[in-house]
């Protein structure tokens, strides 16, 4: 939000994913412990997050407005494609792929290329990397990738 109020005309939305549904159904709540907020500073805490009050004491929730901003879905990586349609700039795709052998972690790769825009982004973890696989991917920064269609 702090990005595009800088840039009018511009727009985004999140497509949050994972395997299991009672992650996505948590997540979806939107509803975080003062411990888990505390790092965020008080300005976007009184921005971006509600206070919880009575029994939602020492809770928060983000406001409506970037949660309509987020669509969440299953999606499991073992699938032959991901079923989504529309391109995406920025994939962040983070100490997953470090659990899978090789060969999966080449489909991933391959699928996660198809789904992004041209000059698209792959965030990976930092222990995640594409070489020897990712050849139709620059390097930008450590765990950072850009298409080149």
């Amino acid at each position: 939000e702090e990005f595009f109020s800088r840039y009018p005309g511009l727009d985004y939305s999140i497509f949050a994913t994972d395997i299991c549904t009672e992650v996505l159904a948590k997540a979806e709540e939107a509803i975080y412990s003062d411990d888990v907020v505390a790092p965020v500073s008080a300005v976007f805490r009184n921005k971006y997050l509600m206070k919880g009050k009575g029994a939602h004491k020492g809770f928060h929730r983000v406001v409506p407005e970037l949660r309509r901003k987020v669509e969440f879905r299953r999606l499991n990586f073992m699938d032959r494609d991901f079923g989504i349609e529309r391109k995406m700039d920025i994939i962040f795709c983070r100490n997953v792929i470090i659990y899978f052998d090789r060969k999966t972690q080449c489909a991933l790769f391959e699928k996660f290329y198809r789904q992004l825009s041209p000059k698209g982004y792959l965030f990976t973890g930092h222990s995640e990397t594409l070489e020897g696989i990712g050849d139709r991917m620059d390097r930008i920064a450590a765990a950072v990738y850009r298409c080149r269609k």
